[in-house]
């Protein structure tokens, strides 16, 4: 019930008024059980990193109507799925990005060290202008064109870019689909880069890095970055024709978790994963673990090679301890 105040009661109203303040913030809050599933599906896309928990739990449970309709305003058409859509993933990519390399270059102490896959590499600083050249080159030239494809394919899909927000039980069944797209696209398109006529000449760029780290997550050729890259990211919201605020959520979230499974480090809160692990093993062999989910690389045994190296480690580590 609400607070009786005294006439004339200064402080009893401004109690009154953080209560109700209080009161309309959990108000805004989504209580729906399936964003929870929201939750769990963009954690397990990015991991539940100390950074990316706070965000996918702000992202997922505030009530983001007004903000979205904002956007939708000051984008107005088409532009918010061609420019703003795009252009918060390339901030997001390069926020994270530097970050990871800030971290591999001038943070690693002795307790971050133990976290990195290979312990004796490390970027090479000398290579960051090209680098960054040719990440800026597809994200302008292929993403926001193939952006662009996107919204024109869809700009008759009445739930596309309206105010209208989708229901949290649609954002995870989409995302849950988007994600096994993806992964179907991810797999093929990358064992055909890795085919002997085309690698030299395409993939072969990408795998320069045999220690990736999250920035060079795209780092590649741009026919590369549309056939492995951006066409699986789109690949599931083009026949749901989805809402774009739930393709805005599942970007964000892959984004940062491209550069998860580069970064170099297992971190301690990715115990249950097999990435970044996984990935890391693909950059030093090249001839494995073409997936992320390793779903295909099981069906077609190209995930053997990293199953006899984990085999391998687990006995040295028993003979270790037997000595």
């Amino acid at each position: 019930s609400a607070p009786r105040l005294a006439l004339g009661d200064p402080h009893g109203a401004r109690c009154a008024a953080i209560a109700v303040r209080r009161k309309d913030a959990l108000a805004a809050m989504a209580v729906d059980p399936w964003s929870f599933a929201v939750l769990f599906v963009y954690l397990m896309a990015c991991g539940p990193s100390p950074l990316a928990v706070p965000f996918a739990v702000w992202f997922v449970f505030a009530d983001h109507t007004t903000r979205w309709k904002a956007i939708l305003d000051f984008f107005p058409g088409s532009m918010a799925s061609i420019f703003f859509v795009p252009v918060m993933s390339i901030i997001i990519y390069w926020v994270n990005g530097l970050l990871l390399l800030w971290i591999d270059l001038y943070w690693r102490s002795e307790r971050l060290s133990k976290y990195k896959i290979q312990k004796d590499q490390t970027f090479d600083m000398a290579k960051f202008g090209k680098v960054a050249r040719n990440i800026f080159f597809n994200q302008i030239f292929v993403i926001i064109p193939f952006a662009a494809l996107v919204t024109w394919y869809l700009r008759d899909s009445p739930g596309f870019l309206t105010g209208e927000m989708p229901t949290p039980k649609e954002v995870c069944l989409h995302t849950i689909f988007f994600v096994i797209v993806d992964e179907f696209l991810f797999y093929y398109g990358h064992r055909l880069l890795h085919h002997r006529s085309i690698y030299k000449y395409c993939h072969k760029l990408h795998h320069e890095f045999t220690a990736p780290i999250g920035l060079v997550a795209t780092y590649c050729h741009p026919f590369e970055m549309l056939v492995s890259n951006v066409i699986p990211l789109f690949g599931g919201c083009i026949p749901l024709k989805s809402n774009g605020f739930t393709i805005f959520g599942w970007v964000m979230f892959a984004v940062l978790g491209t550069q998860t499974h580069h970064c170099g480090y297992h971190w301690p809160w990715m115990w249950h994963d097999h990435q970044p692990s996984f990935h890391d093993f693909h950059h030093q062999k090249f001839n494995c673990n073409y997936g992320n989910l390793t779903w295909l690389d099981k069906l077609h045994g190209t995930d053997k090679m990293y199953n006899d190296h984990l085999a391998a480690l687990k006995a040295d580590k028993t003979g270790a301890k037997a000595d």
